[in-house]
């Protein structure tokens, strides 16, 4: 096993030294000072140890897993909340407003796509236990969260297409009996054909770099040899070129037109676990699927490391609850060489921990 300190050689690690919070959710003002790579916050239920993580979250990817506006984020009666980190010599805050935020560096303003990559991270939260059975809207919301992160093309495609697929959507439901609706959304099938192929071969590159990684991680987990795999499947059946998806759209259009429907958008597909060659709802243990989920964030934090020569943050909150004895030990591998922030309700849940923790109560 490598370890940290030739870890440190191979990838730079991200290391987080202070993290301060503004008005943000339960916080009205509270100042954090980490001196050491592992980091647990404990107390009981409902001190806000989550919110900490989820600032973090914010701090690396702009947004929280579990917001749906703005507002949610800003403590009861303020008008605006502000997270500020400090990575090494840099500076970051996120300015959150009801409707919108700004990202700075080092004092100075910059885009949503510059902030997007600068501090990686991994998130392992109580939701993602359902991430199999849940709506495929979440497993391509998991996905393409960590895909941003190391992509920037990626991200700009995204949303090139998701503004395309409103457009089309908005015209086949208000025009659907026009008869120069065609014309008129043959814009937005250009844009969704020079964009959709270039996300799917994204999401199925990625697929094909982790499966090994992936299989091998959970062998090791599960002191068993069960197939894992995922794959990415497209709700509908086309080329998966700007020309055949224009086929596709011209083959199809009075479907679309009578269902109001966009027919290839990027959230079409859906990415499905199959485990000893059933799909994983079908057949996995829910010990089965707390080791698959171990085994996908190690694979996920090798393959960032290699394509961005860096480590990133892990954010787990609430993970002791969740993992048994044997798979807290293969997390603390995980952790190996990364600066990690844990929440839990119990002391007795790092005590054990092999290196120095920074405990932190709230």
């Amino acid at each position: 096993m490598i370890n940290s300190w030739y870890l440190g050689i191979l990838y730079m690690m991200t290391f987080c030294k202070n993290l301060s919070l503004y008005d943000f959710r339960s916080y009205t003002q509270r100042s954090f000072d980490f001196t050491s790579d592992q980091i647990v916050f404990w107390g009981g239920n409902g001190r806000g140890k989550t919110n900490i993580i989820e600032a973090l979250f914010v701090i690396s990817l702009g947004k929280s897993w579990r917001e749906h506006h703005g507002s949610d984020l800003i403590s009861h009666d303020a008008q605006s909340a502000k997270i500020e980190a400090a990575f090494g010599e840099d500076i970051y805050q996120v300015q959150i407003k009801n409707r919108g935020r700004l990202f700075f560096k080092n004092e100075k303003k910059i885009s949503l796509r510059q902030h997007i990559g600068q501090i990686n991270s991994l998130l392992f939260c109580p939701e993602h236990l359902g991430l199999f059975v849940g709506p495929k809207t979440h497993r391509l919301k998991f996905f393409d969260r960590f895909l941003v992160q190391i992509f920037p093309e990626y991200r700009n495609q995204l949303l090139t297409a998701s503004k395309a697929h409103k457009q089309k959507v908005t015209l086949l439901r208000n025009f659907s009996n026009d008869a120069n609706l065609q014309a008129m959304i043959q814009p937005w099938n250009q844009i969704l054909s020079e964009t959709i192929p270039t996300i799917i071969h994204q999401r199925k590159s990625f697929l094909e770099s982790i499966r090994s990684i992936f299989q091998k991680q959970l062998s090791t987990i599960s002191g068993k040899k069960d197939d894992i795999d995922i794959q990415f499947e497209c709700t509908e059946r086309f080329d998966c070129s700007e020309a055949g998806i224009l086929d596709f759209f011209a083959r199809e259009k009075f479907r679309e037109q009578v269902a109001r429907k966009n027919l290839i958008a990027p959230h079409s597909g859906d990415f499905q676990f199959y485990l000893r060659g059933k799909k994983i709802n079908q057949t996995a243990s829910r010990g089965e699927i707390r080791s698959v989920l171990l085994a996908l964030l190690s694979a996920q934090k090798e393959y960032l490391q290699q394509q961005t020569h860096s480590t990133p943050i892990l954010l787990l909150d609430d993970v002791f609850s969740e993992l048994d004895d044997d798979r807290q030990k293969h997390l603390e591998q995980l952790c190996e060489g990364t600066q990690t922030f844990f929440t839990t309700t119990h002391q007795e849940h790092f005590q054990n921990f092999s290196k120095k923790v920074q405990a932190i109560a709230i």
